[in-house]
């Protein structure tokens, strides 16, 4: 018999639905652009200003005994599920006068706006430093008061543990235990930490834990129930011996752009490592039979998706180096993945930019936020590929146990809402995998950002030159500098650099990040230059003092156009933050990777004409191709995330054993 609480639990995963084509895909969109019209905005400033109103007549002057009744009475509506219209409003203006008493900060009617956007299930695109983290802690409050488990998801373990200690009193007044769970935490602090009402993590580690708890489940049931409960249990909150989670219900995601969009389509795999001894040897021979075929005449290179193709001459080097391998790799389609493999990370796979090395091990670095990710490996070989070209020791290769891709998880929450500084170029995406209406806050204060024209190079050494000479210009002026990289390498180059010239400067990227906060408490300060990669876009707080403000504030320099117009605009909205002054430059070179990739051949000859002549109107057409290049990247990505869309719901459709309501 299924209870009540199980159909609700199948009901919610009923926003697992497909992506539709044809004419009901026509009608998904107008219903998405109705549902992120203008008027929402202004319902939200209205419903804001009325919270305010009644926070100040009906709360502010109570003592704290009287705050803390009324806390209990609008605890006890939430859970019986009452807290709709007025109600709402009552909740997040007692919420708003606990803001005041707790934590000394009395919330702006437009953080307000975002809360009451996160209640109603929407994605609130605010302007960077604009009080995300306050406007996230009110919108979880009044949502954790109904008694569902609420997780937070931050950039990373530093923010996840930050957010969750400065707000505990805020949480611990309004009557809810804030948690947080990180990457190094064991079992037993998880479980603790996943009792509380809301917990902030990562998106691997929230991910993690459900895919080891459904691991758990299979193995403490008899294999008659292990599939069904594998399906519902770690959702009911029925924890069973060794789980962690008590379920998942509401999920609010800061930088919910990266997390939903960029990062959606890798899955996070559980393994566990085989012995396979003949495996490193076989990637060593892979990679020497890999570098003797010639590009263009063996294989092609795309490198728009980063695929390799074999011609009949490189199938045929192939084959008569066959011997070479061990028995059971001799297969053609296993010899030519081998190969594949190698010429994989030959040719696509930069040190220093997809990767770095420490202490003799390959660590990824995640190319949207610049940051390390740790004990996570590339899967099909392509780990131990890399490791063969760095000629380094080749780790055991894995064996799947459970895998998930992000897009699928999130899709299972009942309740998802987003905040983000960039959220409307994905407008249209989140409407179609996560029913998210964009509804887009306005600032508190007008936007003072000053955008230079643009700086085209015919090549990087000239780019690059150009970038030191106005980074020490600025510095002899006393401003603060931020410049922007894509890679470590190139982070590394500029630092060079600036210290032939004299120019005391820091760096922040992957392998250089163990004082982060230290150097982001710097950054604002006069004379400060800060090279970083985008690791400095996301989650940070640049404080800029009033000194550094009399003489233009903070200057952003754009080393090169990301794969994205959104993580350019992130690393903007470093500088002029709630009204200050500030400014930005973009450089770009005609030998960038987004220009190389995804720029048609005829445009890219004629950047570089109009780059070397200066000619009139260059710096517009070098805008154009930027946007044109993002625009294709974009289009590769979304392509992407559909595939594994759609496999997920072949998954779900031929899988016998999943229930009717979840089927797409």
């Amino acid at each position: 018999m299924i209870t009540p609480s199980q159909r609700y639990y199948r009901n919610a995963a009923r926003k697992t639905v497909p992506v539709p084509e044809g004419m009901d895909r026509v009608v998904l969109s107008i219903i998405g652009r109705w549902r992120r019209r203008a008027g929402v905005k202004r319902r939200l400033r209205r419903e804001a200003r009325k919270v305010l109103k009644i926070s100040e007549q009906r709360f502010k002057g109570l003592d704290e005994k009287e705050l803390s009744e009324e806390v209990i009475r609008l605890h006890g509506d939430a859970r019986r599920g009452s807290l709709d219209g007025g109600g709402a409003r009552e909740a997040m203006a007692c919420l708003v006068i606990i803001c005041e008493r707790v934590l000394g900060m009395t919330p702006y009617e437009e953080q307000v706006m975002g809360a009451l956007a996160i209640k109603q299930g929407l994605f609130a695109e605010m302007a960077t430093g604009e009080g995300k983290t306050l406007t996230i802690a009110l919108g979880s409050l009044i949502l954790a008061w109904s008694g569902y488990p609420i997780h937070v998801i931050t950039v990373n373990d530093y923010l996840a543990e930050r957010d969750a200690e400065s707000l505990r009193n805020f949480y611990r007044f309004a009557g809810v235990e804030v948690g947080f769970v990180a990457g190094k935490m064991e079992p037993d602090e998880r479980r603790e930490a996943y009792t509380c009402g809301v917990v902030y993590t990562t998106s691997q580690e929230l991910l993690a834990d459900y895919l080891r708890d459904r691991l758990k489940v299979g193995e403490d049931q008899a294999p008659s129930q292990q599939l069904v409960r594998q399906l519902f249990s770690s959702q009911l909150g029925e924890g069973g011996s060794g789980q962690v989670m008590r379920g998942i219900h509401t999920v609010i995601v800061d930088e919910a752009d990266s997390v939903l969009i960029d990062e959606a389509v890798t899955p996070l795999i559980i393994s566990r490592k085989h012995k396979a001894d003949d495996f490193a040897e076989c990637c060593r021979v892979a990679r020497e039979i890999a570098m003797s075929l010639k590009a263009g005449r063996d294989f092609s290179i795309d490198h728009a998706r980063n695929e390799i193709q074999f011609r009949t001459s490189g199938e045929y080097q192939i084959d008569r180096q066959r011997h070479r391998l061990s028995p059971i790799w001799r297969s053609p389609d296993r010899r030519e993945e081998l190969v594949r493999q190698a010429l994989v990370a030959e040719e696509f796979f930069l040190r220093d930019s997809h990767y770095t090395i420490l202490e003799g091990k390959v660590e990824i670095i995640d190319e949207f936020t610049g940051r390390l990710m740790p004990g996570r490996t590339w899967k099909q070989g392509l780990h131990q590929a890399i490791e063969a070209k760095e000629g380094i020791t080749s780790t055991d290769p894995t064996e799947t146990l459970a895998s998930m891709s992000f897009q699928r998880f999130f899709r299972m929450f009942r309740h998802i809402s987003g905040v983000s500084g960039t959220a409307r170029e994905a407008a249209g995406e989140l409407w179609t995998l996560y029913r998210l209406p964009v509804v887009k806050i306005p600032t508190h204060r007008p936007c003072l950002r000053h955008i230079e024209p643009m700086a085209v190079f015919g090549s990087s050494d000239l780019k690059r030159e150009a970038i030191v000479n106005e980074i020490e210009e600025l510095h002899q002026q006393g401003r603060p500098v931020l410049v922007g990289t894509r890679t470590v390498e190139e982070s590394e180059i500029l630092a060079e650099m600036l210290k032939e010239r004299g120019v005391a400067c820091d760096v922040l990227n992957a392998v250089r990040h163990k004082d982060e906060a230290d150097v982001v408490a710097r950054a604002g300060k006069k004379g400060a230059v800060t090279i970083a990669t985008n690791m400095a876009g996301r989650g940070t707080d640049v404080k800029i003092a009033g000194p550094e403000l009399e003489i233009g504030g903070m200057h952003v320099i754009l080393v090169d156009p990301n794969f994205s117009g959104r993580i350019d605009r992130q690393l903007m909205g470093r500088t002029a933050r709630q009204g200050d002054p500030g400014s930005v430059r973009a450089y770009l070179s005609v030998d960038d990777e987004l220009i190389t990739r995804f720029l048609p051949k005829f445009m890219k000859k004629r950047l570089k004409l109009a780059s070397m002549a200066q000619s009139v109107g260059y710096q517009r057409l070098a805008l154009s191709c930027i946007h044109h290049a993002q625009k294709a990247s974009d289009r590769l990505g979304a392509n992407q995330r559909k595939s594994v869309l759609k496999m997920d719901t072949w998954v779900d459709e031929h899988l016998s054993f999943v229930p009717e309501s979840r089927r797409m």
